[in-house]
């Protein structure tokens, strides 16, 4: 039997090369091809490579065909510089390649990491993956592939986890963050110091998650009046910093960082995005009405300097809507978290302790609400919030006072464990009996 299993294993990669003839795309016969070559104990890689090529060179945008080649490369690992070229001349024969790109996308942060200036993918090469995605794109503006590519590689920057804002009183310490993290992070680069002195404790995610935007640190010092409470962070390369909490009111202490949500790229590659603004523009100027291109330019001025192009991306995200009528849902969301971001600045700047929308728009959703976790007033009245943003009111931790006046709930499940003193309801299609059944366990005053 032994003798015969060879045979038997080439019979059974026989069977599959004869039904992907048939059908390139079968799902079953390349699963069944990399259980067999899994399998048997002497695998012939180099033959399976070739057999991508020649399915590739069938038709460059079978994913099957890219997905197996994947697992190949990953048993056989040839070199990852003749995977990159092998990407390109895919590409150079059908820019309208998902595969490829993604594909090409893996390869590219593993041979050109930028190493000394930590960013995923080194300048010279970031700078002409932006040149030839152009090309693409510009080639058939109406091809969503490379334009995916491209919002992939203007996402491909340094993310540095940012402390946003610590809250302390004599019920709750908290602290939230710009993303999130897990309890090892907090344990390892947080420090929370009271009169001088490190404090000991535990820390609790607000959800009970592994990771989360806001940890509760539980502690056994009394907080009261004239404390000096700092809390001291580690940030890349073993740096540290400080950030120091101000007296609010009486036994309240906040802490605000700076707030930044601009992305930073290299001179090289923001001069090539400025560039490529300028011929995203004239594009525009020709097929004004193309979303793709206007997409482009939105995202392109929010990169380079969001502030400085808000208004401007605010009226092509408006714009996108009208046109584009099936990802409207997607344009109001980004719209939403740009001009929170926005708003964000301008609070945090000026110190404020309440939140309430005041851009002008209604928004559905609630991005980066983790940066108002120290507002013991939040106003979301007169907004399009439905029932499934309710969960997320859980980083609202200090809130004693919450209007969701006049949104579109039609139901509380989900809504979390707040220490609320005041919650207005009304003006939302909720059933009155489950409005009841919430002021049976709720200490403060619920108005509907």
């Amino acid at each position: 039997m032994q003798k015969s299993m060879p045979n038997l294993y080439d019979s059974e990669l026989q069977l599959t090369e004869y039904c992907l003839k048939v059908n390139p795309k079968s799902y079953g016969s390349w699963h069944h091809r990399q259980w067999v070559l899994i399998t048997r104990p002497d695998p012939d890689w180099k033959t399976e490579l070739n057999l991508c090529n020649k399915y590739l060179k069938m038709d460059e945008r079978n994913f099957h065909t890219w997905h197996y080649r994947s697992f190949v490369v990953s048993k056989c690992q040839p070199s990852l510089k003749d995977e990159f070229d092998f990407t390109t001349e895919k590409l150079l024969d059908n820019f309208s390649n998902y595969s490829a790109w993604h594909y090409r996308s893996k390869m590219l942060v593993e041979l050109y990491p930028d190493v000394k200036g930590g960013r995923p993918i080194e300048d010279s090469h970031h700078k002409h993956e932006l040149k030839m995605v152009q090309s693409a794109a510009f080639t058939d503006p109406d091809d969503t592939s490379a334009w995916f590519y491209q919002r992939w590689l203007l996402g491909a920057v340094k993310n540095n986890v940012d402390l946003a804002v610590i809250s302390v009183t004599p019920s709750n310490t908290s602290l939230a963050f710009s993303q999130y993290v897990s309890k090892d992070f907090v344990n390892s680069k947080i420090e929370i110091i009271i009169n001088d002195l490190p404090v000991s404790g535990e820390w609790l995610s607000c959800i009970g998650n592994q990771y989360d935007n806001l940890w509760i640190f539980k502690h056994n010092v009394l907080i009261e009046d004239g404390l000096d409470i700092k809390v001291q962070y580690e940030i890349e390369n073993g740096q540290k910093q400080v950030l120091s909490c101000v007296p609010i009111k009486p036994f309240t202490y906040v802490g605000r960082n700076k707030v930044n949500f601009q992305k930073h790229y290299s001179v090289p590659v923001l001069n090539e995005l400025k560039d490529q603004l300028e011929s995203c523009r004239q594009l525009l100027a020709m097929e004004p009405d193309n979303k793709w291109t206007l997409l482009t330019t939105t995202v392109f001025l929010n990169c380079i300097n969001a502030k400085l192009y808000h208004t401007e991306v605010i009226d092509n995200l408006k714009t996108l809507k009208s046109i584009d009528k099936l990802r409207a849902g997607y344009y109001e969301d980004l719209k939403t978290k740009w001009c929170i971001e926005n708003q964000l600045y301008k609070d945090y700047e000026n110190g404020e302790l309440v939140f309430k929308v005041n851009f002008g728009e209604k928004i559905s959703c609630l991005p980066h609400l983790q940066y108002y976790s120290h507002c013991e007033k939040v106003d979301l009245s007169n907004q399009n919030l439905t029932s499934k943003v309710l969960p997320s009111l859980i980083v609202l931790q200090n809130c004693k006072c919450l209007s969701l006046k006049n949104n579109k709930l039609t139901s509380l499940r989900g809504f979390p464990s707040l220490a609320l003193e005041e919650l207005d309801l009304q003006g939302n299609d909720l059933d009155i009996n489950e409005v009841n059944r919430i002021r049976e366990v709720f200490k403060g005053n619920i108005i509907f």
